[in-house]
């Protein structure tokens, strides 16, 4: 059985969410266990007011009262961090105090009597950043290398180490005297800024577990879940980055999530150094940076600005060299600028990409945009929890998780309407192949006719120059024989003049035919320019009956001029025509009707007309007719006059038979029709129309 890429991705994500299930149901199995009988005690915490000895190591044996009151101090808030509290003027003498020093921690509690001389486990969640710890003078624990300096010597130096740490302990009595030696030369967070519990084993685990386990191994699993999902995907079609990115910010903020929880990283790799973990924990949050940015780069990449996005990863690069290059106790100071520097990255994405979204609505613009919110939100929030100004959860995980989700369901909007638009083409493709067949019968059908059509044109082709070859071969030889003739010696004056008149006939014939061809050549590629002029059709038309009615009168025939003007139309109508080329159209016609017309006492007619327009009753046309009443033309000669070199032979005069196809030519330059009727022995009419100016 073979199977496709569609059903690879669900066997792909029915396999993750039965691993997602199994995690899930492990851990709920884990936190439904029940307790023993004796764990009934809540975990004491210890935070309130600690004894301080600010710039001191000090040891059990300095409380002793042989040393007294050697070793004033003051009082400090703990969780807090030391950095910049003033606590009175026993304390660095009234001033704030440094992010960088060593000091002294104290308290006294008292427990339960069924806890003493029982097993009992003390939780110091973050103690920065080396520190030892004594229960009624006895040294029970302790995480990194206290030191007063960061550089060797004799004492040696600071190693730092900060994480989630559990401490056995028996108490021998009912009260405890806890001290705590702190150092820190590394890191921005100074003293002790988490929360210390005291109590039975069993309460303290399934602390840790809800706390560190619980929740965050869950939320990495799910952000794991959704990177491989993405990136399976991406993998078996290996052309859609926005699945790499997706998947890349995934797993990048899953690592991020799973170095910041102190309780799995090392229970991971317990030998892993603090210092590489920082560097990996701060590189972490802006390589997801980049990859977030990437990721909105590429699924909207008509509303992010290529430069400001150029500029944006520049910087992003940039703070993440500086990470990787300087020592925890330098970058970690400047968390509050890599802050603002990613809100402000961030800020460009979510708002004014958001926004962009939301006016061209594209898909899924009102969730991006409160997602985007959200999230920043959620940056400011965690910023102020991280430096102790708020008590509360981390939410830009929580933040993060929903702003994935939301590129991840739009993903799967759009793979669905890829899905759907190629289902569409399929169907549009089946419709094609089903009429395929007839298509091609048709293509071939209309290849046929345009074949037959370029043929007609060869042949037309053909028959012009043929018909060149002849107009202008005939004349030649008449006019070589004339000139033969003229040589001879035995002509008479007369007759030298008589062959001279049919020699200048001739060559007059071969003029009259060039000037044609070369003017319909010119009119055909529209080379051949009109003075436009706007002429009333009255004043036109007394014109052309007085230039013509001459005209046709000196040859001996007369001419009748009718013009209407109907009183439903305008009797002021204007035409915009090129005066030359007009009388050019009617001497044509007026002497083809005085050459066809074999009765000489026939009167040519000219007819005039302003009418509503045939093809188009919305405007108005002048419509000229020339009438004769000559030898007419056959039914099936009327669509070839017009043609070049069609000539209607009568015995008695012939043609270049350029002159109708010129007058073609112009008429339609004029917007205008022209037209032929006749009938066989009784006359013809032609008649050609001029668009009315409105």
């Amino acid at each position: 059985m073979v199977i496709n890429r569609w059903q690879r991705i669900l066997l792909v994500s029915l396999g993750i969410g039965i691993c997602v299930a199994i995690l899930v149901g492990t851990v709920m199995a884990a936190q439904a266990t029940p307790a023993p009988a004796n764990a009934v005690q809540s975990p004491i915490s210890l935070s309130g007011q600690w004894q301080f000895y600010w710039g001191q190591l000090l040891s059990p044996a300095d409380f002793t009262t042989s040393s007294g009151v050697a070793h004033k101090g003051g009082t400090i808030t703990v969780p807090s961090s030391w950095a910049g509290q003033v606590l009175g003027s026993n304390v660095n003498a009234g001033q704030p105090l440094p992010y960088f020093g060593v000091a002294t921690y104290r308290t006294q509690v008292v427990i339960p009597p069924d806890q003493v001389r029982t097993h009992t486990m003390l939780l110091l969640e973050s103690v920065g950043s080396a520190y030892r710890i004594w229960v009624n003078g006895e040294l029970v624990g302790g995480l990194g290398v206290v030191s007063p300096s960061t550089h060797a010597t004799d004492n040696g130096a600071e190693i730092p180490q900060i994480y989630l740490n559990l401490v056995n302990i028996t108490p021998k009595t009912g009260q405890l005297d806890i001290i705590v030696q702190v150092s820190n030369h590394s890191f921005r967070e100074s003293g002790i800024f988490g929360d210390i519990e005291i109590g039975q084993p069993y309460q303290i685990m399934k602390h840790v577990f809800n706390r560190y386990v619980l929740q965050d191994l869950l939320l990495i699993g799910v952000f794991v879940v959704v990177g491989l999902y993405h990136a399976m995907i991406y993998l078996l079609n290996r052309r859609d980055s926005e699945l790499l990115w997706l998947a890349g910010v995934c797993l990048t903020v899953a690592l991020r999530a799973l170095l910041l929880n102190k309780f799995l990283v090392y229970s991971i790799v317990p030998e892993a150094s603090w210092t590489l973990l920082m560097h990996m924990q701060y590189s972490m949050k802006f390589i997801a940076l980049f990859t977030y940015i990437q990721l909105i780069r590429t699924l909207y990449r008509y509303e992010v600005n290529d430069v400001v996005h150029k500029v944006f990863v520049v910087v992003n690069l940039l703070a993440l060299l500086y990470v990787v290059i300087v020592p925890p106790r330098m970058f970690t100071l400047t968390f509050n600028i890599q802050t603002v520097i990613m809100v402000v990255i961030l800020g460009y994405y979510f708002l004014v990409v958001g926004y962009l979204l939301l006016v061209r609505k594209r898909e899924g613009a009102q969730l991006n945009l409160v997602s985007m919110l959200f999230i920043i939100v959620a940056i400011i929030h965690d910023f102020y929890l991280y430096t102790n100004k708020i008590q509360s959860v981390q939410m830009v995980p929580y933040a993060i998780l929903m702003t994935l989700l939301v590129q991840a369901i739009i993903i799967s909007y759009r793979y669905t309407r890829f899905q759907q638009r190629n289902a569409q083409l399929a169907h549009d493709l089946q419709d094609v192949n089903r009429n395929l067949e007839a298509k091609v019968t048709e293509r071939t059908d209309a290849l046929n006719v345009s074949n037959a059509q370029l043929v007609t044109l060869t042949n037309q082709r053909s028959q012009l120059m043929a018909n060149i070859a002849h107009d202008m071969g005939s004349p030649l030889t008449g006019v070589k024989l004339s000139l033969h003739v003229l040589t001879e010696d035995s002509l008479n004056h007369q007759e030298k003049h008589d062959v001279f008149g049919v020699l200048m006939t001739r060559i007059d014939y071969i003029k009259n035919l060039v000037d044609d061809l070369f003017r319909l050549a010119k009119l055909e590629s529209r080379q051949l320019e009109f003075a436009w002029e706007h002429v009333a059709v009255a004043d036109l038309n007394a014109e052309l009956s007085d230039y013509f009615g001459q005209l046709v009168h000196a040859q001996g025939r007369s001419l009748i001029s009718e013009h209407l003007v109907p009183h439903t139309f305008h009797a002021d109508a204007i035409v915009c025509i090129d005066r030359q080329q007009l009388y050019r159209v009617l001497q044509n016609l007026i002497d083809n009707a005085m050459k066809y017309n074999t009765d000489p006492q026939a009167p040519i007619i000219l007819r005039s007309v302003v009418r509503q327009s045939i093809t188009d009753v919305t405007h108005y046309e002048w419509y000229v007719a020339v009438v004769d009443h000559g030898i007419g033309i056959a039914q099936e000669h009327l669509p070839l006059i017009f043609e070049r070199f069609y000539t209607r032979s009568n015995g008695l005069v012939g043609g270049s038979g350029l002159g109708l196809a010129i007058c073609k030519e112009i008429v339609e330059r004029h917007g205008g029709v022209i037209g032929a009727q006749s009938t066989l022995g009784q006359g013809s009419t032609f008649f050609f129309t001029v668009p009315i100016v409105e």
